[in-house]
C-alpha cells in the first residue's frame, strides 16, 4: 500500500481513474484540497484545505462482491466507528453519508473502473469534514473539530483505513450478514418513515431493514420493496 499525498487536485477519484494502471491494489491517493470535489449525481462537495480527501484503489479480492453498493456501506462504517471511537455520536445514511447531531461530516462515492466487460478496478472516495473554517453544502454539514475530536487528518485516516482493511477482509470470506448487526444499529432512520429518491422516482415509506445484501427494505403502506440504489431525504 502507497499512499499519494498531493496538494490540490480535481478530486480523487478523478485522478485515481485517469492513473489507475499505474496504481495498485489498496494504494491511497489523498489530497490537501480538491477544486472538483463530488459526490453521488455530480454534486459538489466542499473541498476546503483542513479536510480530509482521499480515494482508496481495490483491485483484488473483487470476485465476491455482489455489489458496489457494499463496499460503500463498509467505508461509511469504518468512518462511523473510527467518530465513536473518538466520543462523536456519529450514525449512518444509508448508503453513502456518516452524520451527527443531524448534520453530515462525512460523504462516499464509489466508482467501478471497467477493461471492457471485466472490472478492473474499484475507487472507494471518501471527503470527512474535519477542521475545515468553511463548508459549502447544499445540506446541513459539521466538522469532526467542532464535535470536539483534537486527533488529525493523518491519525484519522489511518484508523479508518484500519476499520475499513478489517471488514473488508470479513466481507470477502463471510459476506455482509456479519457486518450487518452493527450497520444497522449505527442506521438510525429503522423503523422511522423516510424519503427516498430512486432514479426519477420519489418513494414513501418506512425504513423497515437493511437485508443481507445491503439493500434498504422500504414498507410502503404494507409493500415491502427493496433498494438498492438510491438517495435518503435528511
Amino acid at each position: 500500500m502507497a499512499i499519494i499525498f498531493l496538494d490540490s487536485v480535481t478530486s480523487t477519484n478523478t485522478y485515481c481513474g485517469r492513473n489507475i494502471d499505474n496504481l495498485k491494489h489498496a494504494d491511497i491517493v489523498r489530497a490537501r484540497r480538491q477544486s472538483e470535489g463530488r459526490g453521488r449525481k455530480q454534486r459538489i462537495w466542499s473541498s476546503e484545505e483542513g479536510g480530509l480527501y482521499f480515494s482508496l484503489v481495490l483491485k483484488e479480492g473483487l470476485g465476491g462482491i455482489k455489489t458496489l453498493g457494499l463496499l460503500t456501506q463498509i467505508m461509511a462504517l469504518a468512518v462511523c466507528k473510527t467518530a465513536r471511537r473518538q466520543g462523536v455520536e456519529a450514525y449512518i445514511k444509508w448508503p453513502n453519508d456518516v452524520l451527527a447531531q443531524g448534520r453530515k461530516f462525512c460523504g462516499i462515492l464509489s466508482e467501478a473502473i471497467f477493461d471492457g466487460e471485466k472490472l478492473k478496478a474499484v475507487i472507494i472516495g471518501t471527503g470527512v469534514n474535519v477542521s475545515q473554517d468553511k463548508i459549502n453544502s447544499e445540506k446541513p454539514s459539521i466538522t469532526l473539530r467542532s464535535l470536539g475530536v483534537k486527533k488529525d487528518a493523518e491519525k484519522l485516516l489511518e484508523d479508518i483505513i484500519a476499520n475499513f482493511t478489517a471488514d473488508f477482509s470479513l466481507l470477502n470470506r463471510a459476506g455482509f450478514e456479519p457486518l450487518r448487526a452493527l450497520y444497522k444499529e449505527y442506521f438510525l432512520y429503522l423503523g422511522k418513515p423516510v424519503t427516498m429518491r430512486v432514479f426519477d422516482e420519489e418513494l414513501h415509506g418506512i425504513a423497515e431493514d437493511i437485508d443481507e445484501a445491503g439493500r434498504l427494505v422500504l414498507n410502503e403502506g404494507g409493500k415491502r420493496r427493496l433498494i438498492e440504489i438510491g438517495d435518503m431525504d435528511f
